[in-house]
């Protein structure tokens, strides 16, 4: 789509530290292709329930924001503040809830 001249957000996603580290290789897979000083998005749903969970959740957030260097970051799913706050100086995050939490009416 970006080729025909589409706006395109692109999603960022990582799992463990192979993925947003570059360690194995000169580049992080997780962020291959993606343009910095963008706007991207991620996607909480799932990653937030155990430990370890949030462990990679907030490590490859933060090599992301190092990577990257977004002007803002779409998060779509949870937004745990213990996580995200510490970042807010960095970039501009923007809440979308996911459907689930929505249609519990968890959030407004």
């Amino acid at each position: 789509l970006q080729e025909q001249g589409k706006y395109v957000i692109p999603n960022v996603r990582w799992g463990d530290e192979r993925t947003y580290d570059k360690k194995l290789c000169d580049f992080a897979p997780a962020f291959a292709g993606i343009p910095k000083n963008s706007v991207v998005s991620i996607g909480t749903y799932g990653c937030c329930r155990q430990k370890e969970d949030k462990y990679f959740l907030e490590a490859g957030l933060s090599a992301m924001l190092s990577e990257l260097t977004p002007r803002v970051v779409i998060v779509y799913g949870s937004y745990n503040p213990k996580i995200f706050g510490q970042y807010e100086h960095y970039t501009h995050f923007h809440h979308l809830p996911d459907w689930i939490s929505y249609k519990r009416k968890k959030v407004s």
